[in-house]
């Protein structure tokens, strides 16, 4: 008895429904203004978002370059100075002292003079 009842509501429902009936055009519901501009603010807004981002990531790379830049011409400048260091260690050393000395005709009278560097 229940399955009647239910086969009989299935039916009023397909009659009902006007996709049904013969004659019926369905027509697109146009945008109405708001609508209108709220999607040409949104595509503005959108727009200005992915310039603003372009923009930002040339930025960024630009000075990602400028730092590869300055970070090489540091290391650089340490290799120069690493090696006046030890020019200014192999020209102060004990054996070249000696060696200027006794080219200019100088010699140690004193055997217990020391070299102190700081």
């Amino acid at each position: 008895m229940v399955s009647n009842a239910a086969r009989k509501y299935e039916e009023e429902q397909a009659q009902v429904l006007p996709a049904d009936q013969p004659g019926t055009v369905v027509q697109p519901v146009r945008w109405s203004r708001f609508e209108r501009l709220l999607m040409v603010v949104g595509s503005a807004v959108t727009l200005l978002l992915i310039i603003a981002l372009l923009s930002t990531k040339i930025s960024i790379n630009t000075r990602q370059h400028n730092l590869q830049d300055l970070q090489s011409k540091v290391a650089q400048v340490k290799n120069n100075n690493a090696s006046d260091r030890q020019e200014i260690a192999d020209l102060t050393s004990q054996g070249n002292l000696k060696k200027v000395a006794h080219q200019y005709g100088l010699s140690d009278k004193n055997s217990n003079v020391r070299n102190v560097n700081k």
